[in-house]
């Protein structure tokens, strides 16, 4: 009877399925935040950019960027 336990255990395959859900998950996770900060980092490097011509367009009038 035991044995017969031990066996439907072996053969039982649901907590499988939900360790590959897990790692399926921390991938896509993973490749969103990198995704986001490389999204992050050209913003900021774009927005500077932005900043610097608005500047010295407007070296003639009032204000900064």
């Amino acid at each position: 009877m035991t044995f017969n336990k031990i066996k439907t255990f072996i053969k039982d395959e649901s907590g499988a399925a939900m360790v590959e859900y897990a790692v399926a998950l921390l991938v896509v996770t993973g490749i969103g935040i990198g995704a986001m900060a490389t999204i992050g980092e050209n913003a900021g490097g774009l927005v500077g950019t932005a900043c610097t011509g608005l500047e010295t367009a407007a070296s003639a009038g009032a204000g900064t960027c």
